[in-house]
């Protein structure tokens, strides 16, 4: 058991390091672990949030394929507990120190029921989304980001409870997130060239299919927001649905540039919030540009 459980963390290591990187290792190793510290240190700042330290075995559990060679050991459930117990150590021993028993078992039950049923395919989960850009059916199977939705919901549901919206905007970020991820993933050349619409028809359509597509994954925690009388904050989320826009006009500014549509679309958001939203004036000339580097791409070579 103890030689599977080292191979298992090791292979989870190369997701992220090179061969015999023993330096990042302890990197990650100690940044785990200054995570803990931090819990331990703001505790009352962050005690509300403490269940999010606990999400990452969930999402490795949802996207994990090695269950079938590890169904060779009769063992293999209490191997992927003790494994998800061992990321996040730091955490229970935070949670220990601050005599969070119930907290503490609480969480574990969780981690072992949600072990022993089975794994749900979400290939097969049929998307209710327009195919004008795929990456939304990629993205979704590729990543599991469906698994998200009943979490953004359940953390508006706590805030109603502990009477804390800054879970709410916490919700808001990884809905953001969400959404914008299939405008990080590009099309081929060749099938913006062989579009029959033109640079402002083509980028038209590709908002039209974020706000769509969009819509499928906003209108649930709408729902949810209305119904807890979150009104504001239902006024707020409705104005998200800019956001993925804005990463497409970056997408074509950068096309062929993946860091540096990265960099500016993140630093547009910082400025936003820290401006009062001044950058949203730069919007015409972003859309210019964007709108004029679609053309040099449809057109490069007439």
């Amino acid at each position: 058991m103890i030689k599977i459980l080292y191979y298992l963390i090791k292979i989870r290591f190369r997701k992220y390091l090179s061969k015999d990187d023993s330096f990042g290792v302890v990197l990650l190793i100690l940044i785990q672990i200054g995570f803990g510290l931090l819990l331990f240190l703001k505790y009352e700042e962050l005690k509300d949030y403490k269940l999010l330290f606990f999400l990452e075995p969930v999402m490795l559990h949802v996207n994990r394929n090695d269950f079938e060679l590890l169904k060779i050991k009769k063992t293999y459930k209490i191997i992927i507990f003790i494994e998800y117990l061992i990321y996040c150590l730091p955490f229970y021993i935070v949670l220990l120190l601050k005599k969070e028993f119930f907290t503490t078992v609480l969480i574990l039950v969780f981690y072992e029921i949600f072990i022993a049923i089975p794994k749900i395919n979400f290939k097969v989960v049929k998307y209710p989304f327009q195919l004008f850009n795929v990456f939304w059916h990629i993205s979704f199977r590729k990543y599991k980001l469906i698994v998200l939705l009943p979490i953004i919901i359940s953390l508006i549901i706590i805030s109603k409870i502990y009477n804390n919206e800054n879970l709410i905007y916490f919700s808001f970020l990884i809905l953001i997130i969400i959404v914008c991820i299939p405008s990080f993933e590009r099309e081929k050349v060749a099938e913006i060239k062989i579009s029959p619409f033109d640079a402002k028809e083509y980028l038209f359509y590709q908002f039209k299919n974020s706000i769509i597509n969009a819509s499928c994954f906003i209108i649930p925690v709408l729902i949810t927001l209305l119904v807890l009388l979150k009104f504001e904050m239902a006024l707020i989320l409705l104005s998200l649905i800019l956001i993925p826009l804005i990463n497409i006009l970056f997408k074509y500014i950068y096309f062929f540039n993946t860091l540096m549509h990265q960099i500016g679309f993140i630093l547009f958001l910082v400025f936003s919030f820290n401006m009062f939203g001044a950058p949203f004036l730069l919007i015409p000339f972003i859309n210019k540009k964007a709108l004029n580097n679609l053309n040099s791409i449809k057109y490069a070579n007439h």
